[in-house]
């Protein structure tokens, strides 16, 4: 965050009025294809106001192997906003990448983020989302797949310090070859935070030997009213289900490719633009095409 402050070379705000409501996407795209050494720190301010509602995209695409992406994003919710906030990371392979989110929730407002990374030498996703109303809903999705030697992260905070607060993260990560993933996860219920419904998941599916999965999901609870739960498992793709698709017929790539399908298709569920998750399943089957 101070990084990118201090080198921050453009800034995009976006505010709503009360009860203000856009159809219509709003998407940001990043493109980087120059081939000389750029470092990139742009800062997204929005502010949602009292029943607000709209849909956020970040795309950050380009083919450049020399630069370095520092993007801060500050979200406000204020009472009864609702704010579907997308980002799609699918730049150079030798990009680095680090992405702060930070959302503020007031009463009764709902955020879904929803993350797509793709290969990247070096990404970091740093989330933090506070539940300061009664009543708000966060739910925090991603779906990391590395290949090569890159090494994609995700750290997570959500504080509820309000009690009848719903809170869920749930993140995937698919590694090839000699990548490496990271999820630190946690979720800390405050002592004023009576009633709250908190969930916790990190699956992760291990296709090679020498790929490695690092998780670490947390719970800290100071109230005593609440019903939380965290859990997560790595491991490769199941033989006896393999076997049972090749008896039918299915050749061993494709019936590999249905079973990743499978692991990762409950996550775009969370995503209520049906031509955005058209676009995101496509890149999803494209990697997997070029990996398999």
């Amino acid at each position: 965050e101070l990084l990118n402050t201090s080198f921050m070379d453009s800034g995009m705000s976006i505010v709503l009025e009360e009860s203000q409501v856009i159809e219509k996407p709003i998407r940001f795209l990043f493109i980087v294809s120059e081939k000389e050494k750029l470092m990139i720190s742009p800062k997204i301010h929005i502010d949602c106001s009292p029943n607000s509602s709209f849909t956020f995209i970040e795309h950050q695409v380009g083919h450049s192997d020399n630069f370095f992406m520092n993007t801060s994003i500050n979200c406000y919710l204020d009472r009864g906003a609702s704010l579907d906030h997308i980002k799609i990371q699918s730049n150079s392979q030798k990009a680095v990448n680090i992405n702060k989110v930070h959302v503020k929730q007031s009463r009764d407002s709902q955020y879904t983020f929803f993350y797509l990374a793709l290969d990247s030498q070096l990404s970091r996703l740093d989330i933090k989302n506070d539940l300061n109303g009664k009543g708000s809903e966060c739910s925090l999705n991603g779906l990391s797949l590395s290949s090569e030697n890159e090494q994609l992260g995700s750290h997570i905070i959500t504080n509820h310090y309000s009690p009848y607060c719903s809170s869920s993260q749930n993140f995937k990560n698919i590694l090839y070859g000699n990548s490496s993933g990271i999820f630190n996860g946690k979720t800390v219920v405050h002592q004023d935070a009576q009633k709250t419904d908190s969930k916790q998941s990190n699956k992760n599916l291990i296709l090679s030997n020498n790929a490695l999965m690092n998780s670490n999901p947390q719970l800290e609870i100071y109230a005593d009213d609440v019903k939380c739960s965290h859990g997560s498992t790595t491991g490769a793709l199941d033989e006896d289900a393999i076997f049972y698709l090749r008896s039918r017929g299915i050749s061993l790539m494709n019936a590999q490719k249905l079973l990743m399908k499978g692991f990762a298709v409950e996550l775009f569920d969370v995503i209520k633009n049906e031509s955005i998750k058209t676009f995101i399943i496509q890149e999803f089957e494209n990697w997997l095409a070029e990996k398999t």
